[in-house]
């Protein structure tokens, strides 16, 4: 349980220019700056989806106190949003855990453009 699923840590490394092989205490300023650069550039495209009737719930996730609730901006991390299972929204909520996804999907979504 890394920062990344390791079939892409080689993959990130090879974007930026870092032999897979490196530890992580020997990675410099300037390979650790473009491997942040990459990541923040991630584009991800929705390729398929399981039905909403199969949707399921996780518990954890980014406190509240992190993200501006106006935008669901990163208070840490200018240009990161987040949503949905993402926020460490763990309360009754009454069934609505899938209103709360669509909802901070939506703002993330605008305020990111």
């Amino acid at each position: 349980g890394g920062l990344l699923p390791s079939r892409l840590i080689a993959y990130f490394c090879g974007v930026c220019g870092i032999p897979p092989d490196t530890k992580a205490h020997s990675i410099t300023r300037e390979q650790r700056a473009a491997l942040v650069r990459t990541l923040k550039a991630l584009r991800f495209q929705v390729k398929q989806k399981r039905p909403i009737e199969e949707a399921v719930i996780t518990r954890g996730g980014v406190s509240l106190k992190q993200i501006d609730p106006s935008t669901m901006q990163s208070r840490i991390c200018p240009g990161l949003y987040f949503a949905g299972e993402m926020i460490d929204v763990d309360a009754l909520t009454g069934g609505y855990n899938l209103q709360i996804a669509f909802s901070t999907g939506y703002l993330a979504g605008i305020s990111a453009e």
